[in-house]
């Protein structure tokens, strides 16, 4: 807990690949041999902390799965939880920047292209199953599905345009309403709002 917590905040403020060893033991007020023992080296820190982000967001993900009758609520579900989660945790989202932005040679070896690739591939299957079942209009899938991520990636980081001004509506809310909308086929039913918790 207490060293996991202390190389999340480190690698979010200093970056990856600047943050050392020493930087994380110091934060976390704990020995090498405790580091080493459990985790390996600092690459198995970050794997750690990765492990427990995607843990997570399977999970809410299925959640918003289960709920999801038709193709428009299934990518709302998905888009939601992908945004929560990412809004709960934007320290993992500056650390993934971090690293895609970094020095290749300093990544650890955890994909996170291939990452957001299967969120791209889970989005374009939920839209070409609302345009098989009559639901969604004809539409270029890969597309919409590269829509709807940039979408939960603006909403989900409201610092980047908001200015400390809280909205009374959330902007995802109104971002998949655009795009499922304007897919709609006249004779689909009506969207549904987001589940509230």
């Amino acid at each position: 807990g207490r060293l996991l917590g202390a190389a999340k905040r480190l690698f979010a403020a200093k970056g990856y690949a600047a943050t050392t060893v020493r930087d994380v033991l110091r934060e976390a007020g704990v020995t090498a041999p405790v580091l080493y023992y459990h985790f390996g080296n600092k690459e198995g820190v970050f794997l750690a902390l990765a492990r427990e982000a995607r843990e997570k967001l399977d999970a809410a993900v299925e959640v918003a799965l289960g709920r999801g009758a038709t193709a428009s609520e299934r990518i709302r579900g998905y888009c939601w939880a992908i945004a929560a989660v990412r809004r709960e945790d934007a320290d993992l989202v500056r650390i993934a920047d971090s690293i895609l932005s970094g020095p290749p040679g300093a990544a650890p070896r955890f994909d996170i292209r291939s990452a957001i690739a299967e969120s791209v591939r889970r989005l374009e299957t939920f839209v070409r199953q609302g345009i098989d079942s009559g639901e969604l209009r004809e539409c270029d899938a890969r597309s919409v599905a590269l829509a709807l991520l940039g979408g939960v990636e603006i909403a989900a980081r409201p610092a980047w345009f908001e200015r400390g001004k809280p909205s009374r509506h959330d902007p995802l809310d109104g971002i998949l309403s655009v795009v499922l909308d304007g897919l709609r086929r006249p004779s689909a039913p009506r969207r549904v709002r987001r589940p509230r918790s």
